[in-house]
């Protein structure tokens, strides 16, 4: 595969698991189009958005479902509360 994002995936609505490991992805960007899917296990290794930041709370936050990235389980620190996600990108004026 040659992959470079998340953009070229075709929809598969009932997808379970991913494997995207050695491909060229390297931004996060368009991660999100997988969020309605019941998407349970992904594999990025050897990708270079694999150095991210955050990388794995990023996937995990971004994708509820989840319960597997590059074969390794999710934890509870791998996810923030959702209000937290929210609340974090508003500005409340009073």
């Amino acid at each position: 595969n040659h992959l470079t994002s998340f953009k070229q995936l075709p929809k598969i609505p009932q997808i379970q698991y991913l494997s995207l490991a050695e491909n060229h992805i390297e931004s996060l960007t368009g991660l999100s189009s997988l969020w309605c899917t019941p998407l349970e296990s992904l594999t990025l290794k050897r990708n270079p958005c694999e150095f991210h930041q955050n990388y794995q709370k990023r996937v995990f936050s971004c994708l509820p479902n989840l319960k597997t990235l590059d074969g390794i389980p999710k934890l509870p620190e791998d996810s923030s509360p959702p209000e937290a996600s929210i609340f974090s990108k508003m500005c409340i004026i009073s």
